[in-house]
């Protein structure tokens, strides 16, 4: 057993499930029941103390998505341990469909103009990131299934 990824994957999982979990709380629960309730000022003062805690959360989970992600891959896919075809290209797509999910939790999360067309439409934005956390989930069963398939290369080459 390797300790080192397992510590690795559970902080990995962990992140995603808090960072996620946070996102369906927000466009299922949250937002509908504070429209439908509150007051435009009392809806943006809380809003705004909504995203003061969990941008906090939400930095906090990317930090720790990027770091554990680096560890697993550089542990489960380097070589020689597993074929890179068509384990790296199905990676690739996941890296950058989980840089979307960054993007657009980032800005959710910010409080400068520049993202305010985002802010604007969040129910909108939270759908898109959680579509792509779903496409993430996806393709990382699609790895897991790559990876496990495989034999190990020290069983090719008899090494």
């Amino acid at each position: 057993m390797n300790t080192m990824l397992l510590i690795s994957r559970w902080i990995h999982l962990a992140s995603a499930i808090v960072a996620v979990g946070g996102a369906v709380f927000m466009l299922f629960a949250l937002l509908p029941a504070a429209k439908s309730t509150l007051t435009d000022e009392v809806h943006e003062r809380l809003r705004e103390a909504v995203r003061a805690r969990w941008a906090k959360f939400v930095h906090a989970s990317i930090a720790l998505l990027l770091i554990t992600g680096a560890i697993n891959f550089a542990i489960l896919a380097l070589p020689p341990k597993i074929k890179a075809l068509p384990y790296h290209p199905v990676f690739g797509i996941k890296l950058l469909a989980a840089f979307a999910v960054f993007f657009i939790a980032s800005a959710l999360m910010s409080k400068g103009p520049g993202f305010a067309v985002i802010r604007a439409k969040r129910a909108k934005w939270l759908g898109i990131l959680l579509g792509l956390g779903g496409i993430i989930v996806l393709l990382s069963g699609i790895l897991n299934q790559v990876r496990t398939s495989q034999p190990h290369p020290t069983a090719i080459t008899g090494m």
